[in-house]
């Protein structure tokens, strides 16, 4: 059983965690904090995380900003992991969360949700592809109780986006007496109170004649303590670090396609000068042939090792410039098999994983190359359709 303390444990979130887990046979409350007192909950409630001598696996933070500092000081002496999902931190007090995270594992995140996490990245790939021609906007709602405004996830859409488009946008929040155009160099803001609403988040891309419409919206506030208790089994028996959603989506999805392409030829040019690559690729574009695959490595000599892949077909109308290379190694009868996955950019070991299924599969491995979301190794021929099987199967694509 995880061992679970929840802070703020009295409040709606806390309280929601508490029956999320009644009949639960991987987590246990062993005991809560709130200012407030225990109210009618079944375990026991301390007022300060001084008062408490009983030990966590981790605890999950549903509080105020100004509990901060005795939680991270619970944890640090405990050396137990640290789930932070109450928003409205100070500088201060975010730089002693990140300073914790070098002692004990710490995940963070100013919304637990899966849904408003696959929000953000979809609001990023939008800025990515939309232009400054669309104007951003940002509109939160929640319940009239919410203290903290604007919300802290639609600051971190906000911010998100503003990633994307280094850092050259500035945030205004709401436009109240404003008289003066919109710059188009701006996200604006905007938070709604009122009645029951748990959350909801809309980002607006407003272009000329057409609005796209980014959304989500939550209909209960389990979806928070599911996300959290999710992010608790994450970083257990982690020894330190720092984590968010995207630690999580990452190791969910890290892979999500994998392809192959046959008849592929693998050339390696073991010592070549700058000058003379660029010229060889000059005569391969003027015969339209695509290279793929390329890497390249100096050489104590000043030259380099140069490697890449191409199809068959275009090796044989290829053949005669790169015999002009007497040094050159070509492989033939060789494929290439792809991972893909917006979700290695934020799990570590997946190169790792995928070279050691194609070791177990007996696959020889000729060349491989690497990018934030995609790895393509150039293997034997023989060795595809099993290779390729394996992949799948394991990360569950069919």
């Amino acid at each position: 059983m995880i061992k679970i303390a929840v802070s703020g444990a009295a409040g709606r979130i806390g309280k929601t965690i508490y029956t999320t887990l009644i009949g639960s046979d991987k987590f246990e409350i062993v005991f809560g904090v709130d200012a407030r007192g225990a109210g009618d909950l079944p375990y026991p409630v301390y007022r300060s995380f001084r008062d408490s001598i009983l030990d966590a696996d981790v605890v999950v933070d549903f509080s105020v900003p100004e509990a901060t500092g005795e939680l991270l000081a619970y944890c640090k002496e405990h050396k137990c992991g640290a789930v932070i999902a109450t928003t409205g931190h100070t500088p201060e007090q975010l730089e002693a969360i990140h300073a914790a995270s070098e002692k004990i594992p710490v995940f963070m995140a100013s919304n637990m949700s899966l849904g408003v996490n696959l929000l953000t990245a979809l609001a990023k790939d939008a800025a990515k592809f939309l232009d400054d021609g669309y104007d951003i906007e940002i509109i939160e709602t929640h319940h009239n109780h919410k203290l903290d405004s604007p919300s802290g996830t639609a600051l971190t859409l906000a911010k998100a986006i503003n990633d994307v488009r280094g850092d050259a946008l500035n945030f205004v929040y709401g436009r109240h007496a404003a008289k003066q155009r919109r710059s188009p160099d701006e996200i604006g803001i905007h938070a709604v109170r009122g009645g029951t609403v748990v959350g909801k988040h809309e980002v607006l891309f407003l272009g000329s004649g057409e609005v796209i419409r980014l959304c989500h919206e939550s209909e209960n506030k389990e979806v928070f303590a599911v996300g959290a208790l999710r992010a608790a089994e994450f970083i257990l028996g982690k020894s330190k670090g720092f984590y968010d959603m995207t630690s999580i989506l990452g190791s969910f999805h890290a892979v999500t396609s994998v392809s192959s392409e046959s008849d592929v030829v693998l050339v390696t040019l073991p010592s070549v000068t700058f000058d003379d690559f660029l010229a060889l690729l000059g005569k391969l574009k003027r015969l339209h042939i695509n290279l793929d695959m390329i890497s390249q490595n100096y050489n104590a000599d000043g030259t380099a090792a140069v490697s890449f892949t191409l199809g068959e077909a275009d090796y044989r109308k290829a053949a005669h410039y790169i015999s002009e290379h007497t040094s050159a190694n070509i492989v033939r009868d060789a494929c290439k098999l792809t991972a893909e996955g917006a979700g290695m950019e934020h799990k570590s070991g997946v190169a790792a994983d995928v070279l050691s299924l194609l070791g177990k599969k007996g696959a020889k491995v000729y060349a491989i190359t690497t990018s934030e979301t995609k790895i393509s190794c150039c293997i034997d021929s023989a060795s595809l359709a099993t290779a390729e099987k394996a992949l799948k199967s394991y990360y569950g694509i069919k």
